[in-house]
Order: C-alpha cells, then sequence, then structure tokens
C-alpha cells in the first residue's frame, strides 16, 4: 500500500460515486491507472465493497442504541442465533470484558426498544446506552497513511 492508495480509498470512503477521472484529477493519475489501481484494490480484498450510508432518522428510525451484553454461560450460540434474526440489529461486535457483545440498533420508538431489551434478557444481561449524535464516523483511521 502506497500513499496514492491510500489516498483512493479515502476519497472512496468520502464519497464512493467518484469517477476514476474525478478521483485521477484528485491523486495525479489517469483514470486508466486509478482504474487498476482500485481493481487490484478490490482483487485483493481491500476493498470489499460499495454501499449507500442511509440516514435512518430520515427513513423513521429515529432512535439508535448501544446495547452492552452479557451473555448467559451456555447461552452463547442461542445468543448468537437470535440477533442474527433481529431486524433492529445494525452491527454486532464480539469484544473483550464482561459485555462480551456489543450491538448497535435501530428502532422506531421507545416501546420498540424495550421490547427488544426484553427479547434479550432470557439469555443476557444488558445496559442500553443511547446515541445522541455521532461526531466522528470513518471507516478507516485518519493518516494511516503516515504510519506505514
Amino acid at each position: 500500500m502506497d500513499k496514492t492508495n491510500w489516498k483512493l480509498l479515502e476519497l472512496l470512503e468520502q464519497n464512493g460515486r467518484l469517477t476514476y477521472a474525478e478521483l485521477g484529477k484528485l491523486v495525479h493519475l489517469t483514470a486508466p491507472a486509478v482504474a487498476e489501481r482500485i481493481r487490484k484494490l478490490e482483487e485483493s480484498g481491500v476493498i470489499t465493497g460499495y454501499s449507500a450510508q442511509v440516514n435512518l432518522e430520515k427513513v423513521g428510525i429515529p432512535i439508535t442504541a448501544l446495547v452492552e451484553c452479557q451473555v448467559y454461560r451456555t447461552k452463547e450460540r442461542e445468543f448468537k442465533t437470535l440477533i442474527m434474526s433481529l431486524g433492529e440489529v445494525i452491527e454486532c461486535y464480539n469484544v473483550t470484558g464482561p459485555y462480551a457483545f456489543v450491538l448497535k440498533v435501530g428502532v422506531k420508538s421507545m416501546s420498540k426498544l424495550d421490547a427488544l431489551l426484553e427479547r434479550l434478557i432470557d439469555l443476557s444481561d444488558t445496559n442500553t446506552m443511547m446515541i445522541m449524535t455521532t461526531p466522528v464516523k470513518r471507516i478507516m483511521p485518519l493518516n494511516i497513511a503516515q504510519d506505514s
């Protein structure tokens, strides 16, 4: 990974719809050179896909929360099966510490959040934190190219 590839990744994270020509201008390469670099990044698994970023509040899901789950002994397999089936779960992290799982959830109302938590209590103790704002949202850390 050279600095140009890092810059391409940063630009694509900001706007995945930039054309090869637009990217080329920003990194001082031709469009075909940019296309080749991106193709290689995709083939090597560095770029794993492209997607739209959706404002959940604008589509009627105004409440997002982080739910820490301390899964009961011997219930982890059942817990994983449950959370995979729950449409409210946006992301799930298996982490270190007493709360082995952290879920990011999106719901339409507090009563829906309560119902979701009720489904989890048979398998885990939970601690819920409401997400007020997201001041930083990135896929990659900034200035990572300077570390290499």
